[in-house]
């Protein structure tokens, strides 16, 4: 029994990962109802800046540089990536949310095959398939706004856009490697993370729209209340950077635990109705899950 816990300790590390991150994004959720997403994403980031200098003063690894404008657009698309994600946290269910996010793989196959000339094969084709096919299902651009989700065409194109961002810096890290370590690679997107929510919260003191309140917000001084759930996601946030960092650490198989990961969707989508989300249609529901399955599909393709 000992000897099957420690062989699959990477897989139950990110079992605690996904359920930290979609408890993170509760905390994001509960506190959408006073502050904006843009000011969640700077409180966020803040703590975690203050968790990763502790880590950079343990680093004993240091490579040369050299990619330093590579480092910043890392840092400014990952960003953008999540004003889109907490936004929709914020205006559609915690589930649909993740779902959207979960279309990173797809664009990362795609990007790799326009950049890299990867070959993308038969099989990685129809996990691109079956989970754009996911993506309509959830956005159903062709029918009216469904109040209570929020799944209306500007929601559904900015969850789409946050996966296509999250691809892109996915995508550099893998150049940046070979000049950073992974700890200043992190630093870097979680210090932009939190110049560029400040920064936007400075413009939004002196000029408000409306149309633009996923990227532009005045800040608000948190309640009591609201304090409580920013320690919270906090403390979370950086739970979840440790048992991700473990479970790719010790993990037998990169694969099976990259799978794994598509849990915090299930979590998501239970700790959201028990927020107050819906119940997934039977269409949203079957665009979830086709996301989802995509990706899986994708991942198996390019281990071989």
């Amino acid at each position: 029994m000992l000897r099957v816990i420690k062989r699959n300790l990477g897989v139950y590390f990110m079992i605690l990962a996904c359920l930290d991150f979609a408890l993170m994004s509760a905390c994001a959720k509960i506190l959408s109802e006073e502050l904006s997403s843009i000011e969640i994403m700077f409180f966020r980031n803040v703590i975690g800046v203050i968790f990763m200098l502790y880590m950079l003063r343990r680093l004993k690894t240091h490579k040369e540089g050299g990619k330093l404008w590579l480092l910043i657009f890392r840092g400014v698309v990952g960003t953008l990536s999540l004003y889109l994600f907490f936004y929709n946290v914020s205006n559609i269910t915690l589930g649909g949310a993740f779902a959207f996010q979960k279309t990173s793989p797809i664009f990362i196959t795609l990007i790799a095959f326009v950049i890299f000339k990867e070959n993308i094969g038969l099989k990685g084709w129809f996990g691109i398939f079956i989970a754009f096919l996911g993506v309509l299902f959830i956005a159903q651009p062709f029918t009216h706004e469904d109040l209570h989700s929020g799944f209306d065409l500007k929601n559904s194109l900015l969850g789409v856009l946050s996966g296509f961002l999250a691809a892109l810096a996915l995508t550099s890290v893998r150049e940046l490697r070979n000049y950073y370590a992974t700890e200043q690679i992190a630093f870097s997107f979680i210090f932009v993370g939190t110049l560029m929510p400040l920064i936007s919260m400075l413009v939004g003191e002196f000029y408000v729209n409306e149309k633009l309140d996923f990227i532009i917000a005045p800040f608000v001084m948190p309640s009591f209340k609201a304090w409580i759930f920013i320690l919270a996601m906090g403390i979370l946030g950086t739970i979840y950077q440790i048992h991700i960092t473990k479970s790719y650490g010790i993990a037998k198989q990169a694969g099976i635990v990259a799978g794994v990961s598509y849990l915090d969707v299930v979590f998501s989508i239970i700790i959201g109705m028990l927020l107050g989300d819906a119940l997934p249609s039977a269409m949203v529901f079957l665009g979830i899950v086709s996301i989802v399955l995509g990706g899986l599909i994708l991942m198996k393709n390019k281990k071989k």
